[in-house]
């Protein structure tokens, strides 16, 4: 099923050089000037926008140059969908059109980590990727980041924030850092290059037991994730255990594309948009099959990856093992503006399951509740190598003990991924019966 790179629905996906987090969906929207009628009576407003746009070109004089005339109605368009307060609608300039579909992609030229970013906080490392210009230069989870090159974050958003750490390939970006432990704040300077994602991972566990993780809802990864089963399939799985834990959503439809793998019924997610007209998304490709089935989540699942443990929570056809999701139950979309190349990512529905739980601020509920430091997850390290994943699991213990005390920490550590290996004890269950 070919799907257009941009014009879909995006369930939340908050990425940086990264990928960041949420739950959006994209579709064609297209703007119907002949039945708005709202258009001719705000002229005289219109007016006004141009007329401050045409004084300040010829007028204004400060320490900086003047915006171009096409830079000042940027601002004005972004402003406009600044004053809706809502972090999930944004302005998209021609750049960041093309930057939003090299994410959904899973390619993009920036330092290479995942980022939690509230406005008004600085940025949080969750994760440096392996190899990546930020893991280079010794960024650690949990680092916090208040400026880059210069400019103070705080008062940006996620998204915000991840435009100012992208930029051309070996172009340089300096941040300033500060970190548990050491008293004063640092700066380091890391040299963009081109970071690729592998949205998918699987393998095989003892006991012919699979297991999937999925990074975020990308492009296509409806299909990998078809592909990984299928290839655990043919090596005699049992059961399967799913991981989509810290997976900030991405795209609706192949949220759509993975839960039709999972569950016989027709309706996966429906959407009510402002005028309470609803449009509903039913399955799409083949079911994989009734073996067992286990979904791992955590309080950073969002979005699309609340679309999939929703609809399997209300089929009972998944045991929910791990922490409560993140509860984003809304939907964005991204309506092109043709004049001018650029569109606005705009917040225009709330997502229902197929049960109708709305689940926005809420989150999903696990039906088995088990709470861990997010740092041990395996997850997009399973594949990695064992020099690797010491090097990582070194960071962690250091990070820990700083935070909890040596004592506390050993505890913890020691205990590993205990939400993975609960599921692992439950699939052994499972097969048994």
């Amino acid at each position: 099923m070919k799907k257009n790179k941009i014009l879909k629905v995006i369930l939340g996906v908050a990425l940086v050089s990264l990928p960041l987090a949420a739950a959006t969906a994209i579709k064609t929207g297209r703007i119907d000037r002949a039945n708005d009628a709202s258009v001719s009576k705000d002229q005289t407003e219109i007016n006004r926008i141009v007329d401050v746009i045409n004084i300040v070109e010829k007028r204004f004089v400060g320490k900086e140059a003047t915006p171009s005339k096409k830079e000042l109605y940027e601002g004005a368009v972004s402003g406009i969908i600044g004053k809706l307060n809502d972090p999930y609608s944004e302005y998209l300039s021609p750049d960041d059109l093309k930057d939003f579909s090299e994410d959904m992609d899973g390619e993009y030229v920036g330092v290479g980590m995942t980022i939690s970013k509230k406005k008004g906080e600085p940025l949080e490392v969750v994760d440096p990727f392996i190899g990546s210009p930020a893991e280079k230069v010794g960024m650690k989870p949990k680092d916090k980041i208040t400026k880059v090159d210069g400019k103070d974050i705080l008062p940006l958003t996620a998204n915000e924030t991840v435009k100012l750490l992208k930029g051309k390939e070996n172009s340089k970006v300096e941040v300033e850092v500060t970190r548990a432990g050491r008293k004063e704040p640092f700066k380091v300077t890391m040299t963009r290059s081109k970071i690729k994602l592998e949205m998918v991972e699987s393998k095989m566990l003892e006991n012919k037991i699979g297991y999937v993780s999925l990074i975020r809802f990308g492009n296509n990864v409806g299909h990998e994730v078809e592909k990984a089963i299928k290839n655990l399939q043919k090596q005699g799985m049992k059961g399967l255990i799913f991981d989509l834990r810290s997976n900030p959503g991405g795209n609706l439809n192949e949220a759509q594309d993975i839960t039709s793998l999972f569950v016989k019924e027709n309706l996966i997610v429906y959407l009510k948009d402002k005028n309470g007209s609803e449009k509903r998304y039913n399955r799409t490709l083949n079911y994989l099959g009734d073996f067992p089935l286990i979904v791992l989540t955590n309080k950073n699942s969002a979005s699309a990856s609340e679309i999939v443990t929703g609809a399997l929570k209300d089929y009972k056809r998944a045991t929910i093992i791990g922490d409560k999701t993140f509860g984003k139950g809304i939907v964005q979309q991204v309506i092109p503006l043709p004049a001018t190349n650029d569109a606005i990512k705009l917040t225009i529905a709330q997502y229902f399951t197929p049960k109708g739980n709305y689940i926005h601020e809420k989150g999903i509920e696990p039906d088995i509740k088990i709470e861990m430091e997010e740092l041990l997850t395996l997850k997009g390290y399973t594949n990695e190598s064992d020099e690797a994943k010491k090097n990582r699991e070194k960071e962690i213990e250091e990070i820990i003990k700083k935070d909890k005390g040596e004592a506390e920490a050993k505890k913890i550590i020691s205990a590993g991924d205990v939400q993975l290996k609960r599921a692992i004890q439950e699939m052994n269950k499972k097969i048994k019966k």
